[in-house]
């Protein structure tokens, strides 16, 4: 169809045709918002790497299946889908009819707890609102009112939480005649965060909407790019930045795309350990890569330190939140009400007295997004560590040694996937090594909440046992440890060592009890292994009997001993050590 538009004003300056016959461009929205948005979502695409067709949308006051449809381009051009919301039910069999790839809701959005509405039907479907006066007032009652009916209701974060749960809408469109304001404060922000979000200020009824409503946006980390003659287009602020998470691999491949707009959520436990605290931020801060939320939870210490420092490093940074106890909940508690404000793809609990290379979530993101396509199976990313060894007195740190962590019985984590034997017998690695896939962990049900220590070997385990981790050997991450500190400045694994032992015996009784069987039918299958280790845990300390014996004898042949004999002493005991550690 040729664009009238041109062809009418070439008319009326008596101008030829263009050779090439100009065509309509389709659009479906009140002023071809969707014409912009898809524009602004293709752009993203084409930057970020990732199938629009993929991706999901939600819009609120779908009122048509086509005509002023703010997702229907979405459709037919992206290939997209989503969840429609209509209030009036006699429009739902319309859209139902067409809109067959998505979702359609007949509900009304409010702002309150109530399970129905009352909605005002105007005799002009586009115009129904629950507001009776936005109905009775419109062109001064010249429209009018129709009906008044009771509809289902339910609040916009319930809407999220039930249709997207593991995953935000790419694009979120209001159109509720009067009360997109109201559901916009609604929002859970820090929970979802949709990248492209319009609204409808409705300025005949509100004065000054526009306005309030980009004040809010701007507060919540958008930016307005566009304005139509009847909409407001917001984008998130943190996506305008250049994604930096594509990788050469260490083999020479050419770099991989992040399959989507990959997000990690960040979640930093504290509790009154601000000098540690602000090398934890400054560690996310410098993150190469950028597509990142934080939430700093602080279970039960100074909220007033807590607050300052986040707003000194992120000087108001949208993409960081911070969650305040009143009194302490325990560490597992406080991962997971961090990670119920996240609504991203993968999770790390980076505590707040450790710290990453700037490149940690960079190399990550690519490697785990690479690795998939060989593995689906893989949920998650774990690095090599390098221990800390540092004091602390008064606002100064002190790093005395940098070595590579190897706990008892470790894996050496060569490049490849996790073993799970391993991580049954004991953990393999701190938590602020581990990128995990955030849908994955609430199907699991995040950390245990009852271990006051050792949450992190049990979700580990869990996770284990259900999905693989793949293994990058490179040292991105970095556990701080102060041996001899007590108090708020203690690891846990070092102050609380004696929880720490009973805990581990603990999960291991449950783990036997679990292999056993309810009534313990399946116990002759633990029985046998237990016995071959028994055994060969009694021929051990036989030799190491044995063993202590000969040193004995070497230190009884001669009062002055040779000083080879003195060296065969020495091995002796540095054998029977290692072997008593095992």
């Amino acid at each position: 169809m040729r664009n009238s538009f041109v062809y009418n004003e070439i008319e009326k300056f008596g101008l030829r045709s263009p050779d090439i016959e100009v065509l309509a461009q389709r659009y479906y929205a009140q002023c071809a918002e969707d014409l912009i948005v898809v524009s602004i979502l293709k752009a993203l695409s084409a930057r970020r790497h990732f199938d629009l067709s993929a991706e999901r949308y939600l819009e609120v006051g779908a009122n048509h299946p086509i005509a002023t449809s703010a997702t229907y381009l979405l459709s037919l051009e992206l290939g997209m889908s989503g969840v429609l919301v209509e209030a009036n039910p006699a429009l739902i069999a319309d859209l139902e009819k067409v809109r067959k790839q998505d979702l359609v809701l007949n509900k009304a959005i409010i702002v309150g707890d109530s399970d129905t509405a009352e909605l005002f039907v105007s005799n002009q479907n586009e115009l129904s609102s629950l507001s009776r006066r936005f109905v009775e007032d419109w062109q001064d009652g010249a429209v009018g009112l129709k009906d008044v009916i009771t509809v289902q209701a339910s609040r916009m974060n319930d809407v999220l939480e039930e249709f997207f749960s593991e995953r935000a809408p790419l694009y979120l469109s209001i159109d509720t005649e009067g009360l997109d304001l109201d559901l916009l404060k609604d929002v859970d922000w820090d929970r979802w965060r949709p990248a492209v979000v319009q609204a409808e200020p409705s300025e005949h009824f509100i004065e000054n909407n526009a306005e309030l409503i980009s004040q809010l946006l701007e507060s919540k980390g958008y930016v307005l790019v566009a304005k139509t003659a009847v909409n407001l287009i917001f984008m998130d602020s943190s996506l305008a930045t250049k994604n930096s998470a594509s990788q050469v691999d260490g083999d020479g491949a050419g770099a991989e795309s992040v399959s989507g707009p990959t997000v990690v959520g960040i979640v930093t436990r504290t509790k009154d350990r601000a000098v540690l605290l602000r090398r934890a931020l400054e560690s996310v801060k410098n993150q190469t890569y950028e597509d990142w939320r934080l939430v700093v939870v602080n279970d039960g210490g100074q909220a007033e330190s807590v607050d300052w420092l986040v707003g000194q490093i992120f000087e108001g940074d949208a993409r960081v939140s911070v969650l305040h106890h009143e009194v302490s909940k325990g560490m597992e508690a406080a991962s997971n009400a961090g990670l119920a404000k996240l609504n991203t793809e993968y999770a790390v609990i980076h505590d707040d007295d450790d710290s990453w290379a700037p490149e940690f979530l960079a190399s990550m993101t690519s490697t785990i997004a690479r690795r998939q396509k060989t593995f689906p199976s893989i949920k998650g990313i774990v690095c090599r560590i390098n221990s800390v060894f540092e004091t602390v007195v008064g606002n100064e740190i002190t790093i005395e040694r940098v070595e590579p962590f190897r706990a008892l019985h470790s894996d050496p984590l060569d490049e490849g996937l996790l073993s799970v034997q391993k991580m049954l017998v004991r953990n393999q690695f701190p938590p602020i090594a581990f990128m995990f896939d955030l849908a994955t962990a609430r199907e699991l049900g995040l950390f245990n909440e009852s271990l006051p220590v050792a949450g992190d070997w049990d979700f580990h385990s869990r996770f284990l046992m259900k999905h693989d981790v793949w293994i990058l050997p490179e040292y991105l991450s970095f556990y701080h440890q102060r041996v001899s500190a007590t108090g708020e400045l203690g690891n846990t694994i070092h102050a609380g060592i004696t929880q720490h032992r009973l805990y581990h015996q603990k999960m291991r009784n449950d783990l036997v009890r679990q292999a056993a069987g309810e009534s313990g039918e399946r116990r002759i299958a633990i029985t046998i292994p237990a016995e071959i280790q028994e055994f060969t845990q009694n021929e051990v300390y036989h030799i190491l009997w044995r063993l202590g014996q000969m040193e004995a004898a070497i230190h009884g042949l001669r009062p002055v001993r040779p000083k080879w004999r003195h060296e065969l002493s020495v091995w002796f005991r540095r054998w029977r050590n290692r072997l008593l550690r095992r």
